[in-house]
């Protein structure tokens, strides 16, 4: 898979390879996290885009049909089943003459006092919504569908700020075909599919964000809800997006896999995350459970992998956007984190695009690969900045390049510390 990006935000190129893990380093500021933002939207934007169109006409449809029966006077109460009963009805409908009957009997079932006029009004009222409702093309809908994805996530930065007017393109290229989308003024302007998407990404670069599985009467009560980004990770954590039947065969089919990268989790992780009442992390020996609020955040960056796992939201071929994971863990602690991304990687044939600051991390993934027999689908790039713009330099053949500018750093220390002993010696 490839991912190609020109002229977003702040990247003006970027030919980047996803096909297992790829690693991108770089100063700060110079477009590394863009990189994982985008490929976790087009992932995300467009997955099961053909239901989430026709679930939105539907609820849109459910609310038009119960605002206009509330100003009528029936003698029965009419139930929300009903309601979406006519609107199934309707959808599937097809013509407007179809469409019309299913109304006509919808009316007909409900015992009422209105007059024929009155009854031919509503008809035409009903029918009038339903029809400007249906009649949004797809094509319109995708599009202000991708925007607001997009501009939720950029912020409203999607083109670049010095030349929003430039057209901005990405494009994902895998064995079924490409997909791209283009944006100018911060809003989708086209897009071309010759695949369906059913990959899903997760976007991981806040462990906290587990705590939002015990914080839902807080979003609920301050209004502020996840982003798109948050609520998709909320779901999948939560296992809402699969059914325990799929659960249940996901677990039959992984067994084997599952008892390997769970020996790893188990080395900094070994307990589980159960529900009694609240989210709790509970070891084998404890007798009480932890709200998941109180683990250190160490701790819930493995749990969050380990969550994902075990209730069946990962699949061959998702994608994991790991931005900066090394942050939050102590150096030992990396170590198991970079053997559970190899390991995951091979055992699940997951896609990994990783950023990171850390020559130690680096370091340590390099030798997983290579003892995994991984180390052919590792990928490494270089991200800089030049006159506001970034771009990327493919240097898998040369990592050296990474080492050096992660090093460096450090080096600068060793001289300024020389020169400051040198200062200040005793004459």
């Amino acid at each position: 898979m490839r991912l190609r990006i020109q002229n977003f935000a702040k990247v003006k190129e970027a030919d980047i390879i996803l096909d297992g893990i790829t690693i991108i380093a770089g100063k700060n500021d110079t477009g590394k996290s863009t990189i994982g933002k985008v490929l976790d939207s087009m992932y995300n934007s467009v997955n099961n885009l053909g239901a989430k169109m026709k679930n939105a006409k539907k609820l849109r449809l459910q609310n038009t049909v119960s605002q206009l029966m509330n100003y009528t006077e029936f003698s029965v109460h009419i139930s929300f089943a009903m309601i979406t009963e006519v609107v199934e009805r309707v959808l599937e409908a097809k013509d407007t003459d179809s469409e019309k009957r299913v109304l006509e009997v919808f009316l007909d079932s409900i015992p009422n006092k209105q007059s024929r006029i009155e009854r031919s009004m509503l008809i035409k009222e009903l029918f009038d919504k339903i029809a400007e409702i249906k009649a949004i093309p797809d094509e319109v809908f995708t599009k202000v569908i991708i925007s607001n994805y997009f501009n939720e996530i950029f912020n409203g930065n999607i083109n670049n700020t010095e030349h929003s007017d430039t057209v901005a393109e990405i494009e994902i290229e895998i064995k079924a075909g490409k997909n791209s989308i283009q944006f100018q003024n911060d809003t989708c302007v086209d897009f071309h599919f010759e695949y369906n998407p059913v990959s899903s990404s997760f976007y991981l670069d806040n462990p906290m964000l587990i705590d939002k599985l015990n914080d839902t009467d807080v979003i609920r009560i301050s209004g502020k809800y996840p982003s798109e980004q948050e609520y998709h990770l909320f779901n999948s954590l939560m296992g809402i997006e699969i059914s325990m039947e799929e659960r249940a065969i996901n677990e039959i089919i992984n067994q084997e896999r599952l008892d390997e990268v769970f020996g790893l989790l188990d080395r900094v992780i070994p307990g589980e995350i159960t529900y009694n009442q609240k989210y709790e992390y509970k070891t084998q020996k404890g007798k009480k459970g932890i709200d998941i609020r109180s683990m250190s955040t160490g701790l819930k960056s493995f749990a969050i992998i380990k969550r994902l796992i075990m209730n069946g939201s990962l699949n061959a071929k998702d994608a994991i956007v790991l931005d900066e994971p090394e942050i939050h863990l102590h150096p030992e602690w990396q170590m198991v984190y970079a053997e559970l991304i190899v390991a995951l990687q091979e055992k699940f044939d997951l896609n990994f695009i990783i950023n990171t600051h850390s020559s130690h991390f680096l370091e340590t993934l390099d030798f997983y690969a290579e003892k995994y027999g991984r180390k052919g689908i590792c990928h490494y790039y270089l991200s800089k900045e030049s006159e506001g713009v970034c771009s990327f330099e493919e240097v898998t053949d040369t990592p050296e390049k990474i080492y050096k500018q992660l090093v460096d750093p450090s080096l600068l220390l060793a001289k300024e510390k020389e020169m400051w002993e040198e200062e200040h010696e005793p004459i």
